[in-house]
This record gives structure tokens, C-alpha cells and sequence, in this order.
């Protein structure tokens, strides 16, 4: 019988790591060949979490389309919709957030932690996995990866982290307090495998030239020199590749109901 595994991914966490890094192109991952190279020969099931781009750039909207529908029609992953929403900021909060214009606002995403936590508890509930892979840093997950392991105490949850990220103690902790059921460690980028660079053609659709295997590191807009355009009066998104751009649409709909939206399948963040 083969292992039944279960990846859950947090993907705006993933691309936060990446950004600036020279493995910024392992973004354009095939997550279903990914976990199988972590378990060869089992059968994989994805969902990835995440949350839609509402912002005014169309070359943006374009990108997102294309990498969530790779995901959905040939990762055959599960895409679980957060949503985005307004929060004030204060400079002694967050300095490095506040934009020259003035801007006292920024859309920061929600739902996506807690998606995953419940996701994750009701499929160790419902035997649906033999061995779980949670794909983030995030140590508010830590809670659901401990109540998993309790309700399913013949599974494995291993968490891997984005490469070069900072592993918090809780997730050091975890495999002395599970021996051989858990275990954090960074994802190994000879298991990570990517989407065919040509894949969008089939599509009529093109691969950003940054997404490339080999383009490495995608600079920041500030390392470029040029100064962002920023609106007054508009809020910063949190999925800007610059601090302080920003555009001021932000999610309206529930999450459930975005992912249940067939119109909204793989066209989205």
C-alpha cells in the first residue's frame, strides 16, 4: 500500500523567503514532484494556501493566473483563498513600513494561518494522510503541527522551512518532542522541481523571464536604484516586491466562498 502523503503549503510565506534570494525562481515549483522526492513512490495530495492579488497591475494579475493554474491543472493542488484587508500602521510599530506619501494603511493577509491549521487538524482527524509536509516558518502553525501528531499518532508531520530562513525554537523543539514523527528542517533545493520553463506556451501564455531556472535572484525595486511610485492616501500591500508600493483594492469576499467560486479556480494570486 503506498504512503499517503499530504503537502500544505503556504505559498505568500514561501515568496516573502524568496524574494531577493538567488533560489527566487525555485517559486515556479511543482509542489506535487516536489513531495514525492521527499517520499519516493507515495501518492501526494497538495493545497496551497494563499490569498489574490487586488491590486491595479495587470502584468501582476498575469503572473498570478499563470502560477495558480500550473498549480491547479498540473500540480493538482487544492488552492485554499485567504483574504486581504485594511490594517493601520504606526510608524513605532512599523517603521520600515510607513511610505513617503504618508500613508497611514496597509493591506496585510489573513485567513491563510489559520486555513492551514484546520486543514491540517481535520485531515489527521480523518486518517487522510501518513505523513504531512507543512511548507512555511510561521510558528503560529506550531499549536495545529503538536494537536495532528495527538490525533494522529501513527503520522509524521515534518515542516520544511524556506531555504535561509531563521528556524524558531519551537520548530527545533519539535523532533526531541516527537522522535521519528517530526522534525523540522529547510527545504533541500535538489528535491525542489520546478514547472517546465515551457510550460505556459500550452496556455498561449508566457513564463516571466525572472521565473526562469536559471535567472537567479530577482532584485528588489529598491536595489534597482529607482525610487517606487507611491500614490498618496493609498495602502501598502504586503505582497509588494517594494515596501511602500501599493494599490488600494483589497478582498471583499469570504474565504470559503472564494474557494468554492469556480469562476475563481486557478486565475488567482
Amino acid at each position: 500500500m503506498k504512503v499517503k502523503v499530504t503537502g500544505y503549503v503556504d505559498g505568500m510565506n514561501f515568496y516573502e523567503a524568496s524574494k531577493g534570494k538567488p533560489w527566487y525562481p525555485s517559486g515556479w515549483c511543482n509542489w506535487r514532484e516536489t513531495f514525492a522526492e521527499y517520499c519516493p513512490g507515495s501518492e501526494v495530495s497538495v493545497r496551497y494556501f494563499t490569498s489574490r492579488y487586488e491590486g491595479g497591475n495587470r502584468e501582476r494579475v498575469e503572473r498570478q493566473n499563470l502560477h495558480l493554474r500550473a498549480m491547479e491543472e498540473v500540480a493538482r493542488a487544492e488552492i485554499i483563498y485567504g483574504s486581504v484587508r485594511e490594517r493601520s500602521i504606526k510608524q513605532r510599530e512599523w517603521p520600515e513600513s510607513e511610505c513617503q506619501c504618508g500613508c497611514n494603511k496597509r493591506l496585510v493577509e489573513k485567513m491563510t494561518d489559520v486555513n492551514i491549521a484546520i486543514r491540517l487538524l481535520e485531515d489527521a482527524i480523518d486518517g487522510l494522510f501518513d505523513r504531512a509536509y507543512v511548507v512555511s516558518a510561521d510558528v503560529d502553525l506550531i499549536p495545529a503541527i503538536h494537536a495532528a501528531l495527538r490525533r494522529a499518532p501513527n503520522a509524521r508531520v515534518i515542516a520544511l522551512l524556506p531555504p535561509d530562513s531563521v528556524m524558531a525554537d519551537a520548530y527545533a523543539k519539535l523532533g526531541p518532542a516527537y522522535p521519528g514523527r517530526s522534525e523540522a528542517k529547510h527545504l533541500d533545493l535538489d528535491k525542489l522541481r520546478r514547472f517546465s520553463d515551457d510550460l505556459p506556451l500550452r496556455w498561449g501564455m508566457r513564463l516571466p523571464e525572472h521565473w526562469r531556472e536559471h535567472a537567479d535572484k530577482r532584485p528588489l525595486q529598491r536595489e534597482s536604484g529607482r525610487k517606487p511610485v507611491r500614490r498618496p492616501g493609498r495602502p501598502a500591500l504586503w505582497y509588494e516586491e517594494s515596501a511602500g508600493c501599493g494599490s488600494k483594492g483589497a478582498s471583499k469576499e469570504p474565504a470559503i466562498a472564494r474557494a468554492s467560486a469556480p469562476a475563481d479556480r486557478g486565475r488567482g494570486v
